[in-house]
């Protein structure tokens, strides 16, 4: 299966998690929207260093979420045996998108019953607004499009919840310029 049906897979399984209305987190789990909504917890594509940062991703934790959800609310009640084969595509994305670490761990993962993302807290630091206006923006766009640097902090802590180290990085977004309504 190529990248863009994988992509497609996982899209539709999301849009299907999200349309179909179940209320994942009455019945004790994370509610979809919740979970892809967070980024406090993992690293967007801008924040990225490389390839040493795919396993505190939000590309690693989605492929991870969304293998769950469909082990757990389909495969494991019995109530779709018809997904077996999108649930291994799904668990062949997760060393894809979380690399090497997980390279043999994925299906294991996806089926570990206490599973719980281990991300760091992820502190974005923006310059102020003011700021931001002066930097000069992209020429030949129609939209006013800007290079915002950033600082990222990378929280990591220990089992007990206190501060064991930290790390600091800075990266640029290209953002674009709202329009007052």
């Amino acid at each position: 299966m190529n990248s863009g049906m994988t992509t497609a897979l996982i899209l539709t399984m999301v849009t299907l998690a999200t349309a179909s209305g179940i209320q994942i987190h009455a019945q004790g789990k994370p509610d979809l929207d919740a979970i892809y909504g967070d980024e406090s917890h993992c690293l967007t594509a801008p924040d990225m260093r490389g390839d040493k940062d795919q396993p505190i991703s939000c590309f690693c934790r989605d492929a991870i979420v969304i293998a769950r959800y469909v082990y757990s609310e389909y495969l494991l009640p019995g109530k779709d045996g018809n997904l077996n084969g999108a649930f291994l595509t799904l668990v062949q994305e997760i060393p894809k998108q979380c690399g090497i670490k997980y390279e043999n761990t994925g299906f294991e993962v996806a089926k570990r019953e206490n599973w719980v993302w281990e991300g760091p807290e992820v502190v974005r630091v923006y310059p102020p607004d003011e700021v931001i206006k002066r930097i000069t923006p992209e020429p030949g766009s129609k939209t006013v499009m800007r290079w915002v640097p950033y600082t990222v902090q990378l929280v990591f802590r220990d089992s007990s919840g206190r501060v064991s180290r930290t790390e600091n990085n800075s990266s640029r977004e290209l953002e674009a310029e709202q329009k007052p309504k």
